[in-house]
């Protein structure tokens, strides 16, 4: 069993963490999925198997929704006002066809995500303009209430 205290003190150990392209390893690089997939792996020893040939701009031609399909394989669903500190938000973009960010929800409006403009894991806040972005939200199964 997990716990919403370990995930998210396990989201920021990864903070700092430069931003590459599929990569999912804390200290060294990662991308949005690969952050999730490594917080994950490092509290429950099981890496979550993740297509990794997916370009970087996948989003913008493909309509597979690779990212959204994945989380639901293995996390569970819940509504977006239901999320709590843990949780894994995923956001669609506009002119993007499906789903293709993803971070941590910390609480207090702040969620933790490897943005490729930031080139790093950071804090950012769940502000109006990523509210707009939210599409879905996850919990992590395995996950002590």
């Amino acid at each position: 069993m997990i716990t919403r205290t370990q995930i998210c003190a396990e989201a920021r150990s990864w903070t700092g963490t430069r931003w590459q392209h599929q990569a999912s390893l804390k200290g060294v690089a990662c991308d949005c999925a690969g952050f999730v997939r490594g917080v994950n792996r490092e509290l429950t020893g099981q890496d979550v198997s993740f297509p990794v040939d997916y370009p970087a701009t996948w989003h913008f031609f493909k309509t597979d929704p690779r990212m959204l399909e994945t989380c639901q394989q293995y996390m569970d669903p819940i509504p977006l006002e239901a999320i709590q500190p843990g949780d894994v938000l995923l956001f669609k973009f506009p002119l993007a066809k499906v789903d293709h960010h993803m971070g941590i929800y910390l609480g207090q409006g702040r969620f933790i995500h490897a943005e490729m403009e930031a080139r790093m894991v950071h804090e950012s806040p769940l502000d109006t303009t990523w509210k707009s972005r939210l599409s879905h939200a996850f919990r992590f199964r395995g996950l002590e209430e």
